[in-house]
């Protein structure tokens, strides 16, 4: 193997194959969190697992995700990932963590109003990139985050239904959006107030990712494996390339040998020319 990733694969690639093979068995589902930078997917994923002093995912004014961050909670392993509009390579890290994932869950706050342009554009990558792009919307739940910050619940609908336009444009497809105050939820659970959590609609969110996870249970391991051997297909077509780069550089180099012994040859002969008229010359 040592090689190998000497000469053909990098440390790399050698390190996302361990990664896949792992995860075809493990049990865990790997759930992605992903959104605008400051738009509450910490403080969403905080409250999914029960920690209410937020020090898991940190939340924080200054920014605090600058990679990928798992955390397992019973059979779920949640993923937090940097905002989408945060610095120049995070787009890059969120759409690698999405093609790993198993369910995705979408975080936009709903003071922003609709999707802004950003939030588009990765979306619209998803769609041209994606080999099926509405696998990537049945395996994802929008979250409208920071709902308690809206009086008229009539509001809320209507800016779901502006989400939903706008998602519908891109997939052509009724996505599922669910508005969620993570406050209500934390203080219910605080303050032991069964009414501001079931206000809040974690309950209902928690519902639809278990829902999803049993919809997709079947296909997680298949999903897995289709991915680990695209992996490998990459590789070996990655390996043969850089074979043939080298076949050809010692192709070239031989070339260049050949041509220089077949000069060398050409001058001989002629100082074997130059010499023979000499001695005739002498001779005469």
């Amino acid at each position: 193997m040592s090689i190998l990733i000497n000469k053909y694969l990098s440390f790399e690639d050698i390190e996302n194959i361990e990664i896949l093979k792992k995860s075809i068995s493990n049990q865990l589902v790997n759930i992605t969190c992903m959104g605008l930078y400051n738009h509450g997917k910490s403080s969403l994923l905080n409250a999914l697992i029960k920690d209410f002093d937020e020090e898991t995912f940190k939340t924080a004014d200054v920014r605090e995700t600058i990679t990928n961050k798992s955390f397992e909670y019973g059979k779920i392993n949640y993923i937090d990932t940097p905002g989408l509009n945060a610095e120049e390579y995070d787009d890059k890290r969120v759409y690698d963590a999405v093609k790993e994932s198993d369910i995705n869950i979408f975080v936009h706050a709903v003071t922003t109003g609709a999707f802004v342009e950003k939030e588009i554009e990765f979306l619209n990558k998803i769609k041209d990139n994606w080999g099926n792009p509405l696998d990537f919307i049945n395996r994802t739940i929008f979250v409208l985050s920071r709902v308690d910050n809206i009086e008229d619940e009539k509001d809320i609908d209507l800016e779901i239904d502006k989400m939903k336009e706008q998602i519908n444009e891109i997939f052509n497809i009724n996505p599922l959006i669910i508005p969620v105050s993570v406050l209500r939820y934390k203080k219910g659970n605080i303050e032991n107030k069964n009414i501001l959590i079931k206000k809040s609609k974690l309950g209902l969110l928690e519902d639809n990712i278990n829902e999803l996870i049993e919809k997709f249970k079947p296909s997680i391991l298949e999903t897995r494996k289709k991915r680990l051997q695209n992996i490998y297909d990459e590789l070996i077509k990655k390996s043969n390339s850089k074979f043939q780069e080298k076949k050809f550089e010692l192709s070239k180099q031989k070339n260049i040998q050949e041509e220089f012994f077949k000069n060398l040859y050409k001058d001989v002969a002629q100082v074997e020319d130059v010499v023979k008229n000499m001695y005739k010359r002498l001779g005469e």
